[in-house]
């Protein structure tokens, strides 16, 4: 009778550990709780079921052919939820790494368009002083030239000035010496030839003293040549 205990104890013991595997080893449990209440019964005289031992041994094989049937599509559906929801999550984390590196690749982007901004601003910039300092420079050489040509302009009115007063004063000696020797001519006076040929004078010459054209009748400077 003990013996017969222990075992629907390990029976009931197994039949609940089917259930954690699958529910519907509940109906295995009930048929196998329905033999020990009607095995109970038979013990009181109360005899429903010629054989409730049976009974117990239907639920229990009831119990575990149920856990055997659906323990595998148990052990599939598991894996294969957790491959969806790994699924899911790889698909996630590769569209959140797709779009982190498109982000990187438009940060980038922007970075060298803005790179390639500041260069061209940086060569426009350049251009410009290099412009501005051509500009300058030729400006410059303008200013240098025209100063160069004023100089030189300046140079030749004081040459050509020079050249004026050098020109008066060479006038002015030449006229003091035409007139010094004009008042020289004049100051010697020979009525005519026998007088200069008297005075030791003959012949004279256009322009010393005593020169006179009616001493030199042949008009070829020298008077009283003859």
């Amino acid at each position: 009778m003990v013996i017969k205990q222990i075992m629907i104890v390990i029976a009931l013991f197994i039949i609940l550990s089917t259930i954690i595997i699958t529910p519907f080893a509940w109906i295995g449990l009930i048929i196998f709780l329905f033999g020990i209440y009607q095995m109970i019964q038979r013990s009181k005289g109360r005899v429903t079921f010629s054989k409730p031992g049976w009974i117990v041994v239907a639920g229990f094989l009831l119990s575990f052919i149920l856990a055997t049937i659906f323990v595998e599509p148990v052990k599939e559906t598991v894996p294969k939820e957790k491959k969806e929801i790994t699924h899911k999550q790889e698909q996630k984390e590769a569209e959140r790494l797709a779009e982190e590196q498109k982000k990187k690749e438009e940060a980038t982007r922007l970075a060298e368009e803005q790179k390639k901004k500041e260069e061209a601003a940086r060569l426009a910039e350049e251009q410009k002083k290099k412009e501005e300092a051509a500009r300058l420079a030729e400006e410059q050489k303008k200013k240098e030239e025209a100063a160069r040509l004023a100089e030189e302009q300046k140079k030749k009115e004081e040459a050509a000035r020079l050249a004026e007063e050098q020109k008066k004063k060479e006038e002015a000696v030449r006229l003091a010496e035409e007139k010094k020797e004009q008042e020289a001519v004049n100051s010697v006076y020979y009525e005519n030839c026998d007088a200069v040929r008297s005075a030791g004078a003959a012949p004279v010459y256009k322009g010393t003293p005593g020169y006179g054209k009616h001493l030199d009748r042949d008009g070829d400077g020298i008077g009283c040549d003859k």
